[in-house]
C-alpha cells in the first residue's frame, strides 16, 4: 500500500461500487471518511462500518448529488463530525441513459447537474477548509465515454467530458491555496449504474476480449489509484487525468 493519507476525506456515492472503492481505499491509507448516498442507507451503513473495521471514524449523509443545496450541506456536515476536509472524492453520477434523439431536456440537465455543476459546487465548498489547514487534493471520477460514443451514453459521455475540463481548472486556480485536482477515468467497470445500460452484459464481454489484460474491470480496483492520487506520493501531479482501463484503449 502506498503513502499515507492524513486528514478527513468526503466521497460522494461512497456506499457501493467505485465509490465504495474509493471510501475503503483513503480508509486502508489512514483517512476518517464521510460518504454521501442518495437512495439505499442500508448500503452506506454497510460501507460506514467496513471503515469503522479499519479503525477509522466513518460518518453517513444523505444527498442527492444533482442538488447543489445537498453538495454544500455534505461538505459542512463532513467538517463539523469529523473536522478540517482534506480528501474529497466526487464520484457520484446520476442521469440518464438515451440517445440524443430521446433525451429531454430535464434529462439532460439533471445529468448535467449531477456531474459537472457538483464537482463545482463540492470544489467550491470544500476549497476554504482545504485551504485553510495546509492544502487538500480533490479527485474525480469520469469514464471512457468522454472519449469514445457508447449506445445511449450521449449526456453521460458529455458530462464526463466536461468533468475532466474542470478538474484542469481547479488544478491552475486551486495550485496557489495547495489543493490539487485529479481525475480516474475509469474504463468498462462493473459497477450498479453500468448494469442500467442497454445489453451491458455485451459491452463486459467485448471490453474484456479487446483489454490486453483480458478483464473489464472490478470497482475495486479504482479505489487505489485514487487514494494514490489523494497522497503526497502524488503532490507534483495536478491537473491529469489517469486511464485505467486495462488497456482498453490501446489497441488500434
Amino acid at each position: 500500500m502506498g503513502g499515507e493519507l492524513k486528514g478527513n476525506a468526503l466521497v460522494t456515492g461512497g456506499s457501493r461500487g467505485i465509490g465504495r472503492s474509493c471510501a475503503l481505499a483513503a480508509a486502508r491509507r489512514g483517512a476518517d471518511v464521510a460518504i454521501t448516498y442518495v437512495a439505499n442507507e442500508e448500503a452506506a451503513q454497510r460501507t460506514a462500518e467496513e471503515i469503522r473495521a479499519l479503525g477509522r471514524r466513518a460518518l453517513v449523509i444523505q444527498g442527492d448529488v444533482g442538488n447543489a443545496e445537498d453538495n454544500v450541506a455534505a461538505v459542512e456536515k463532513a467538517v463539523a463530525e469529523l473536522g478540517p476536509l482534506r480528501y474529497l472524492v466526487a464520484n457520484a453520477a446520476a442521469g440518464t441513459f438515451g440517445t440524443t434523439e430521446e433525451l429531454t431536456v430535464e434529462q439532460w440537465d439533471y445529468t448535467m447537474e449531477a456531474h459537472v455543476r457538483s464537482l463545482l459546487v463540492l470544489a467550491q465548498a470544500a476549497t476554504p477548509s482545504m485551504a485553510d489547514n495546509g492544502g487538500g487534493a480533490i479527485v474525480a471520477i469520469s469514464s471512457l465515454g468522454a472519449h469514445r460514443t457508447y449506445d445511449a451514453y450521449a449526456a453521460f459521455g458529455t458530462a464526463k467530458a466536461a468533468i475532466e475540463v474542470l478538474i484542469r481548472y481547479l488544478a491552475v486556480e486551486g495550485g496557489p491555496k495547495g489543493i490539487r485536482a485529479n481525475c480516474i477515468c475509469g474504463g468498462v467497470v462493473l459497477t450498479d449504474l453500468f448494469k442500467e445500460i442497454p445489453e451491458w452484459e455485451a459491452i463486459a464481454a467485448a471490453a474484456g476480449e479487446r483489454s490486453p489484460l483480458g478483464s473489464a474491470l472490478d470497482p475495486d480496483e479504482i479505489g487505489e489509484p485514487a487514494a494514490f492520487f489523494l497522497s503526497d506520493e502524488a503532490r507534483m501531479v495536478t491537473g491529469q487525468t489517469l486511464c485505467v482501463d486495462a488497456g482498453f484503449t490501446l489497441p488500434g
